[in-house]
């Protein structure tokens, strides 16, 4: 079972943010998952955010790809960019994680990255009413999973007995990523039921909600488990790569993967990364009993790596 943790205890005192900061440690080590509920966010940032993206995702398929995701950068000094749509079957999860030759996945996205905050930015969305509404939805909803993840990744900091600011310092300017997707109903002509293949997460920290079932995790035995929750407004968070290598993988980044229902499903991931002049390095409370398992390393290589698997280009390193 997947722990549920309440935010709202964690604003009353020290001791209550003391309590739920340890509640989100074990489900670091239990599952890697746990379900957030209490964080303030505004009901509308998620429901503006579904359909401003359902009606995006609803225009015909030549328009939509007016509007393509690149993989070279927007401004220049990113060399993946993620900005625009994404067609069915244009990627595939299993790449991310090197794993070549596997089935791509049934799911369309929509991507952004913190330049969504800036509205000066020219970025690809629709030149109309609708692309300024959708532009606007995802905005919000962006600075809404900032604002919790900030907030989650400030109180592992205090579990671990690391400063407050312990991964505040290491993020300010990480280049986080937010996609809007859209999972179509299991067809006869589909060649499987994979809505994205299995994998886990190169970040810090993940934020997912979603309207209806899909998405599964496996868990230590190896067995896939539903996450059956299904209000837009409650986060499904999970740590990824860059916890479980700070902490000698005391805490688990858990395979995911997403199966197509006899539904249209959508959900929206937010990934909090870290800065790229930041190295990953195991923290000494955890390589005292054992060795590291993991070499430091910048989180600029890191992504790199990560990237080139995921868009198939080799490494320049």
């Amino acid at each position: 079972m997947i722990p549920v943790v309440d935010l709202t205890a964690a604003r009353t005192d020290a001791d209550a943010e003391r309590a739920v900061a340890e509640e989100i440690s074990r489900a670091c080590k239990g599952t890697g998952f746990f379900i957030v509920r209490g964080h303030g966010i505004a009901a509308d940032v998620f429901t503006d955010a579904y359909a401003a993206s359902l009606d995006f995702f609803g225009l015909p398929l030549d328009t939509k790809h007016e509007f393509a995701m690149r993989t070279s950068t927007v401004r220049g000094d990113n060399d993946y960019s993620p900005y625009g749509y994404s067609a069915l079957l244009s990627e595939n999860a299993y790449a991310y994680t090197g794993r070549a030759g596997m089935p791509s996945d049934y799911v369309e996205k929509f991507s952004v990255g913190r330049l969504i905050l800036d509205d000066d930015e020219e970025l690809p969305f629709p030149d109309d009413p609708d692309g300024a509404a959708f532009r606007g939805a995802l905005k919000r909803y962006f600075a809404a999973c900032e604002s919790v993840s900030d907030r989650i990744a400030e109180l592992l900091a205090l579990a671990l007995d690391l400063p407050r600011d312990f991964f505040a310092i290491r993020t300010d300017t990480s280049n986080d990523s937010l996609r809007s997707h859209l999972y179509p109903g299991i067809a006869p002509e589909f060649v499987n039921d994979q809505g994205m293949g299995q994998h886990t997460d190169g970040t810090l920290i993940t934020l997912l909600t979603q309207d209806g079932p899909g998405l599964q995790i496996r868990d230590r035995a190896g067995e896939w488990l539903d996450v059956g929750v299904r209000e837009q407004d409650t986060f499904i968070v999970n740590i990824g790569d860059l916890m479980a290598r700070w902490s000698n993988d005391e805490y688990v980044s858990t395979p995911h993967r997403v199966r197509l229902d006899v539904r249209r499903r959508q959900s929206i991931a937010f990934f909090k990364l870290a800065n790229d002049d930041t190295v990953i390095d195991c923290f000494p409370a955890f390589v005292k009993d054992r060795p590291a398992r993991y070499e430091p390393i910048r989180y600029e290589e890191f992504s790199l790596r990560k990237m080139n698997l995921l868009f198939g280009r080799e490494s320049a390193r």
